[in-house]
């Protein structure tokens, strides 16, 4: 499979200008638009990097060529959903961490959630200074 991908589109990696050190960056996956759009606006404003995929099938080439710090990904997309996508990266970029958002977890298993690697799972509609606080643990702690 071919893992490049044309990212030219996405929020591309930031600085911080004062001190030089390179922000860590946060790979939105979710096939809503507006999804992606929200949580690129949050995370921006908390002065992390963004890319946006809108399925497990972009993410893999984007996280192939960026290597993203943290995945934030929805379970239910087309192509390759996020349990997919956490399966693929969990085995490809263990380092990397993921966490799963859904409106739907009554769906899954919490511990097969979590068997593929996942940091952390949370509901839809997302609690964003819950979203803030699970973000800087797990970074934290990497």
């Amino acid at each position: 499979m071919n893992l490049t991908a044309d990212v030219s589109y996405v929020t591309t990696k930031n600085f911080n200008k004062n001190d030089g050190l390179q922000m860590k960056t946060i790979l939105i996956v979710d096939d809503a638009l507006e999804v992606r759009e929200m949580l690129n606006d949050f995370l921006t404003m908390q002065k992390f990097g963004t890319l946006q995929a809108e399925n497990g099938v972009e993410a893999m080439k984007i996280v192939g060529k960026s290597h993203p710090d943290l995945a934030i990904v929805d379970i239910e997309m087309p192509q390759m959903n996020g349990l997919e996508f956490a399966r693929w990266a969990s085995n490809a970029f263990p380092e990397m961490p993921i966490i799963i958002i859904s409106a739907y977890l009554e769906k899954y298993s919490l511990e097969f959630i979590n068997n593929l690697g996942v940091k952390k799972v949370l509901r839809k509609p997302l609690d964003l200074r819950q979203l803030k606080e699970e973000i800087d643990a797990i970074i934290a702690n990497r």
